[in-house]
């Protein structure tokens, strides 16, 4: 039995071989290639469907959207009522 351990690409390997953009896993945000069939840190099978941001960074900025779209609605509103 090998003590090998599959750590996924280097830094190196992801600059060399990341055609597109840095590309993240959908389900953990890890690093992973652009044409990547399966997540090296979550094993979640990708088939190349990657995420241009990370999850975290994805959420928040959904966030934002819906806060700020809620705030426009109630100054119409106020504006239509008053």
């Amino acid at each position: 039995m090998s003590d090998w351990i599959d750590e996924g690409p280097s830094e190196a390997d992801l600059e060399r071989f990341n055609r597109k953009h840095d590309g993240y896993c959908p389900e953990c945000s890890s690093r992973v290639y652009d044409d990547a069939e399966f997540c090296p840190d979550c094993g979640l099978q990708i088939g190349g469907r990657i995420m241009p941001k990370p999850r975290v960074q994805r959420e928040a900025q959904r966030r934002l959207t819906i806060v700020v779209t809620v705030l426009i609605l109630i100054g119409f509103l106020s504006w239509l009522v008053f």
